[in-house]
């Protein structure tokens, strides 16, 4: 998208050179060379870009705020976009020679600064799209554009409600702003779970709520292994934790598996909620992992859709009475063998 205005030029560029010149181009010769340029203008501000978000402006948000960043990033993107055309321009002057003999010409400064405005604004407006796609989750923009939530639809899927235990105890010790604090880098470490496909639907207070479609989720055990891996990372940070809040992390969840009703709501503010008792269900097992004695607790159904049951601790609790239920349910208390 940021370097379409390019490819337009790119185009301008060469029919002035048929012009101006006395040896007749090819046009497929023209579309090969303008979409080489294309790729390596792409490429070189993907890898720039990726670089410095990685490298520095990621860094940058955790201890300052996201206005700091946008009023260094910002001049930092221009910079990259306006190095990155005098590239171009200097593969072009030095490239074109070998299927064209006439006169060339460099880009103007002037033509310069109107294809870097173009590309910074397009690039601005992509990083727009990618904020909102942040906000909705991985790939829901489009579902959402397409109408695809506009009517209530069915789907299965697994969901896991991951709670902080004390937390209460924990904001009334260090305070709410502090306990703020304390969350937020809690929930930037909890973004581990994105390597095993989890989606994440809601960040309620001091609970986290995560979704897998039941491919995703059973895949290789996703929905345990993003779970025992987010925990594990609490462990190996509590000394970073103990330092900066003097609180050592410890999240408790329940999961389950059934049908679920998706839709869009709201018009001033939309959102992509479900419902069902899919959700209240997984909600309420969450809630008794204290009185069982468990970390992650799961129901009978997603119990049997687990792949390798031999790599974890795995303990029948019984068929438990949940808050609302009018049928007990049967719960698997589920560690890691070496936890």
């Amino acid at each position: 998208m940021s370097l379409a205005t390019y490819s337009r030029v790119i185009f301008t560029e060469l029919y002035e050179l048929e012009l101006l010149g006395s040896t007749h181009i090819n046009f497929g010769t023209i579309v090969k060379f303008a979409s080489l340029m294309i790729f390596l203008g792409s490429f070189g501000l993907a890898l720039l870009s990726s670089l410095l978000d990685i490298l520095f402006l990621k860094k940058l948000l955790v201890n300052t705020s996201p206005k700091i960043v946008l009023i260094i990033g910002i001049p930092t993107q221009a910079l990259m976009i306006i190095l990155t055309l005098l590239f171009l321009d200097f593969i072009f002057i030095h490239t074109v020679p070998f299927f064209y003999n006439g006169p060339l010409r460099a880009f103007e400064p002037s033509e310069i600064v109107i294809i870097a405005v173009h590309l910074i604004v397009a690039t601005g407006m992509s990083r727009v799209m990618i904020e909102i796609d942040h906000k909705l989750g991985p790939g829901n923009l489009w579902k959402m554009l397409s109408g695809r939530f506009f009517k209530p639809r069915e789907e299965e899927r697994i969901f896991m409600f991951i709670d902080l235990k004390s937390s209460t105890s924990f904001a009334e010790r260090i305070g709410h702003l502090e306990y703020s604090r304390f969350l937020q880098n809690c929930y930037q470490d909890f973004s581990i779970v994105d390597r095993y496909r989890a989606d994440i639907y809601q960040y309620v207070g001091d609970e986290v709520v995560v979704s897998w479609n039941p491919k995703k989720g059973t895949d290789n055990d996703n929905f345990l292994k993003a779970f025992f891996a987010f925990t594990d990372l609490l462990k190996k940070k509590t000394d970073y934790y103990q330092k900066e809040y003097g609180i050592t992390p410890y999240f408790k969840a329940g999961a389950n598996i059934g049908p679920v009703i998706i839709t869009e709501v709201g018009d001033i503010k939309r959102e992509i909620t479900y419902h069902g008792d899919t959700l209240n269900t997984a909600a309420r097992i969450q809630e008794k992992c204290n009185e069982l004695n468990a970390q992650l607790l799961i129901s009978e159904p997603l119990y049997k859709l687990i792949k390798n049951k031999a790599a974890y601790k795995i303990d029948d609790v019984g068929t438990i009475h949940l808050k609302g239920k009018g049928k007990d349910v049967r719960l698997y208390r589920v560690a890691q063998l070496n936890s």
